[in-house]
């Protein structure tokens, strides 16, 4: 026999387990004996048909209002098919059985068929014991189940038997050992049904694995075999279509422009010169300027793609401080809030009744003053009596939580008051929109435009505070807390109510998930920081801004950004002869959604930035929103801690990290998804928040919209250390021999990629690197954006005309 022979033998072999079992369980078991016809069988099987039906008719027509046993109505008739029989009889069996009570019929069914057929009573007891095996099973999980309405009457699934039988079961073996029992019955009730055994159902399901394997296996190399002549395919019409081209190109050209880029070099130093077509900046680096006009109304906005043209990278004019509009965005891109929960006042009764029974089972006595509900959590105002500690109560928290089962409760002292505030979660606990924040009259009054919504407070009054006047926010708070929604809610506070020219953001995000969502939005400053080492640049950067943004307040006497752009923008200061003309200037928010990873990867150099903007940038206008999940005291050190007045905890894991954010406890206790303890600047009260939902699809609703009215206008500088500065100012077209073909080669090609010079040249990522960098300096390419294509600056027949 061949191995084919083999294989197909196997195959017979593996056909149903099951079947295979059931046919050896027939062969063996006796034959059955068919009984002689009898007039008594015939008429009990079809009198239980008829019952079967009947009791049918009786349950599926039932009616709770119908009179019974346990219903007086005023209706004089039933409306049950068997009529008052009927009635009563489904009335009896729904009360006790529930749902399990259709068993009934389809048991009498069963028998009067058996019956009929003439089959003995001990040919299918074991099944018949099986099936009431299961019946009572589903019987006891109906009683866990919860009623279902009538008629505005409700009917509970397993009846009162199955609702006790439940009870009895989960008092001796809760929910979990109630579940297993009644799972393993069902499953011995199947076993002995069908007369089969654990290896058989095991080695069945071993086949069936096999056989799917066997032809999902089949399936998957077909598929890939398919793809691969695809791909090569592909690449094969390709490979022709190449040479073709090559074929139908003259080769004089190739050779001409081979021999003028080795023979016939200009003088190098002509590269620098900028043809007049291109715009110049009064910066080293060449930004084309591009003016549009910005809708004045939201209908108007056009939603264009961004081309890339010929003489660079797009840029974006936005409206100044005389002329253009900008359409701020609308509150309907948010979620309308819901209607508030009715507060159940018998139960915060309850509650308070259940303190002070705890109270006085501890010996601490005193009164219940009042009771303030709020959207997640209710205080309960407590006045102790004299000699009772403070310290004595707060001791308590985690009795009081065993009393009222309760996650965590919060003991503070009222403000303002000689009582104590026990701060209790509510049962059902109310969702703080976005959209109600900034629709409140106080959000609406004010005109700071670094105004940031924090949430609720427990009382449920709106919290608001001004950026402007931190001046700086220190964020902690483990996963899942709501640390991140929470910083949405500032950005997007901000992005209501400032235009790009009045505040422009730099979001560092080594995590590289949060910040992304706010990509070309037209206030950002730079690109979404991800890189650890680009984000220590960029606060650099802010700090040489500082220093220079005060050097020019204290040439023309201001003491503060806003009273700098107020007389500016009135035309009362004007610049100095031979210097540029003064423009606002706007307010800075420097995001870093993640400290703990920049404090590893340049520790010294980012606390002392972070120090430095802290301690002197308020007066010109630069702020930072800093916030971890890890805080130890090696992320917030001493230095950094010292100058952030501001800082807002969420839940944190341990006392330990709530005294190192807030200088105190309470933020382990806290109940995560948005409520955090706000300390203030000024004060040493904290306040508790909850911050608004903010859903990701409401912001990007709102930043499609602000991409729309504009592009972003970048500042490269940002990310560039000062190494890099020095490099590329210090380097000039003549330091490098390769310099010149470098630049004809990628004028010539349209690529400027470090790849592409790397690979055409033979030359080393450094140097190609360098070459790159002194031809943007010489404004031949545009700045680097992201992982997208530099800009050629200059026409193909740029070196030509520079020939001649």
């Amino acid at each position: 026999m061949t191995s084919g022979d083999n294989l197909a033998a196997v195959d017979l072999n593996e056909d149903d387990g099951l079947t295979a079992h059931r046919k050896s369980v027939r062969r063996k078991k006796a034959p059955v004996q068919e009984q002689a016809p009898s007039a008594g069988r015939d008429a009990f099987g079809w009198t239980s048909v008829v019952v079967a039906v009947a009791l049918a008719l009786a349950l599926m027509s039932y009616d709770p209002t119908d009179p019974s046993f346990f219903t007086e109505t005023s209706k004089h008739r039933a409306d049950n098919l068997l009529g008052p029989v009927g009635a009563h009889l489904a009335a009896v069996l729904m009360q006790f059985l529930g749902l399990a009570s259709y068993f009934f019929p389809i048991l009498a069914a069963y028998l009067g068929i058996q019956a009929i057929r003439g089959k003995a009573f001990s040919d299918y007891f074991v099944k018949l014991l099986a099936g009431s095996t299961i019946w009572v099973a589903l019987v006891v999980f109906a009683g866990g189940m919860s009623p279902f309405v009538v008629k505005d009457i409700p009917i509970h699934p397993g009846g009162t038997v199955g609702i006790d039988l439940y009870r009895f079961m989960t008092l001796y073996l809760n929910t979990v050992g109630t579940v297993i029992v009644l799972l393993g019955l069902i499953g011995l009730a199947l076993l002995m049904a069908t007369q089969l055994t654990l290896a058989d159902i095991g080695n069945w399901m071993l086949n069936r694995l096999m056989a799917f394997g066997r032809s999902g296996g089949s399936l998957f190399l077909g598929l890939g075999q398919w793809l691969e002549r695809r791909r090569k395919n592909r690449m094969r019409d390709s490979i022709i279509i190449r040479e073709l081209e090559k074929m139908d190109q003259p080769p004089a050209e190739s050779k001409e422009t081979s021999s003028t880029n080795v023979k016939e070099p200009p003088p190098r130093r002509t590269v620098s010169v900028k043809p007049d077509p291109v715009p110049v900046a009064d910066s080293p680096q060449l930004q084309p300027v591009l003016q549009s006009k910005t809708p004045s109304s939201p209908a108007d906005v056009p939603v264009k793609e961004r081309k890339r043209k010929e003489t660079g990278q797009e840029t974006f004019e936005f409206m100044d401080h005389m002329g253009g509009k900008w359409v701020y965005p609308s509150s309907h891109f948010f979620q309308a809030p819901k209607p508030e929960h009715k507060i159940d006042e018998q139960e915060l009764k309850r509650k308070a009744k259940l303190l002070q029974e705890k109270f006085e089972e501890f010996g601490v006595t005193g009164n219940m003053e009042a009771i303030h509900p709020g959207p997640v959590v209710t205080t309960y105002e407590f006045r102790p009596d004299a000699g009772i500690k403070y310290s004595r109560i707060v001791n308590l928290q985690d009795d009081l939580c065993l009393a009222l089962g309760a996650e965590s409760i919060r003991i503070d002292r009222m403000p303002g008051r000689s009582s104590i505030g026990m701060e209790v979660p509510n049962s059902k606990r109310e969702i703080i929109t976005f959209r109600e924040m900034i629709e409140s009259k106080l959000f609406c009054d004010d005109r700071s435009k670094l105004l940031v919504a924090m949430g609720k407070t427990i009382e449920g009054d709106p919290y608001y505070s001004n950026l402007a006047k931190m001046p700086h926010l220190l964020i902690a708070g483990q996963t899942g807390s709501g640390k991140s929604v929470g910083i949405n809610a500032m950005i997007c506070s901000i992005l209501m109510r400032a235009a790009p020219h009045e505040a422009k953001f730099i979001l560092i995000d080594p995590k590289m998930v949060e910040m992304g969502i706010y990509a070309d939005i037209p206030h950002l400053l730079t690109p979404v920081v991800t890189d650890p080492q680009e984000a220590s640049n960029a606060l650099k950067w802010a700090v040489a801004e500082m220093e220079d943004r005060y050097r020019t307040l204290a040439s023309h006497n201001f003491r503060n950004l806003e009273q700098f752009n107020a007389s500016v923008i009135q035309g009362k200061v004007q610049a100095e002869e031979g210097e540029d003309p003064l423009e606002p200037m706007p307010n800075i928010v420097v995001v870093i959604d993640e400290l703990a990873d920049l404090m590893m990867v340049a520790r010294g150099e980012v606390e002392e930035s972070i120090a430095r903007i802290a301690q002197k940038s308020r007066a010109v206008g630069i702020h930072m929103i800093l916030a971890t999940q890890r805080p130890s005291v090696d992320i917030i050190t001493g230095v950094i801690k010292s100058n952030l007045p501001s800082r807002l905890s969420y839940r944190v894991a341990q006392k330990n990290d709530s005294r190192i954010i807030l200088d105190g406890n309470g933020a382990e206790k806290l109940l995560g998804r948005g409520d955090s303890l706000f300390l203030a600047p000024g004060t040493a009260r904290l306040v508790r928040i909850h911050a608004p939902l903010l859903m990701e699809s409401e912001i990007l609703q709102m930043v499609k919209f602000l991409r729309q009215q504009g592009q972003p206008d970048y500042n490269h500088t940002v990310l560039k250390s000062e190494a890099d500065d020095v490099m590329v100012g210090g380097i000039s077209s003549s330091d490098d021999p390769m310099y010149d073909q470098a630049a004809r080669l990628v004028v010539r090609s349209g690529q400027a990629s470090v790849s592409y010079i790397q690979r055409k040249m033979r030359l080393g990522y450094n140097r190609a690197a360098r070459l790159v960098d002194m031809m943007e300096a010489d404004g031949i390419v545009g700045p680097n954006v992201g992982s997208k294509a530099r800009d050629i600056l200059v026409p193909a027949d740029y070196f030509d005309e520079i020939n001649r």
